[in-house]
């Protein structure tokens, strides 16, 4: 994986060392990267990812992913709860300082426009199979 982040740029936690925090973006990185991959979800960053963002547990890891990374269309609600965060929290007890950073590499990115429109091309392209099926089945030209 490429490390993009390093424990220079955060500041520790009583639980957790700058190098967590450098771990935990950069898997953030990797995830985002790789498309959503299920296989880049384990366990330690879902719990982590829960806490981050203003988002919640889910119940547990396989709620949290089917809630935000089975379709296109959640993935984007992902997206846009990680964005419209404020980051609140002191980060010598809090991962804000990871949020900001990692908010500003998604918007430097444009993983939001990249995302949007997936949808927009997956959506024509069933909207043009239903109007193929529709001028078969009714003999339209």
């Amino acid at each position: 994986m490429n490390k993009i982040f390093n424990a220079e740029q955060f500041i520790s936690t009583k639980w957790d060392s700058a190098e967590q925090k450098a771990k935990f973006a950069n898997q953030f990185v990797k995830f985002v990267d790789n498309g959503f991959k299920e296989s880049d979800f384990p366990e330690w960053f879902y719990k982590r990812l829960s806490m981050c963002f203003s988002h919640i547990a889910h119940y547990n890891r396989q709620g949290f992913f089917d809630t935000f990374f089975t379709s296109i269309s959640y993935k984007i609600d992902f997206i846009r709860q990680t964005l419209d965060c404020d980051c609140y929290g002191d980060s010598t007890f809090t991962y804000s300082d990871v949020e900001r950073v990692l908010k500003q590499w998604m918007e430097e990115k444009h993983i939001l426009s990249t995302y949007q429109l997936r949808l927009s091309e997956v959506s024509e392209s069933v909207e043009r199979a239903e109007y193929e099926r529709l001028k078969v089945k009714y003999g339209g030209k």
